[in-house]
């Protein structure tokens, strides 16, 4: 049997809040974003993230309305992406995490 990739058969608020969340790099592109850090090059070294896996997760959290994308620059186009009230709400979470990240690090090898 493989494992199951999303949590969509799960009638649960806990799974609905992971299924706009996504992968592992989602709270951490927010907090960049909270920071200052609008465009997508700037996230990106930022973060250090592949520009593939930035493209996939600024898709998703705009399509979940956590973002909101909007155009800076016609020629080319350029955007920024900036937190939803829906998104705002995540920063707290984000920094509870956080605080306990620091209270509780990881075993490292």
């Amino acid at each position: 049997m493989s494992p199951r990739k999303n949590f969509d058969h799960l009638d649960n608020p806990l799974a609905d809040a992971l299924i706009q969340m996504g992968e592992w790099w989602t709270p951490l592109i927010l907090w960049s974003i909270d920071e200052g850090n609008l465009r997508f090059e700037t996230i990106q070294a930022s973060l250090g993230i592949a520009r593939n896996i930035l493209t996939d997760r600024l898709k998703t959290l705009v399509h979940h309305g956590v973002l909101e994308k909007r155009q800076y620059s016609t020629k080319p186009k350029r955007f920024e992406y900036h937190l939803t009230e829906k998104g705002l709400e995540l920063i707290p979470i984000g920094a509870a995490m956080r605080a306990w990240g620091e209270k509780y690090p990881p075993n490292r090898p």
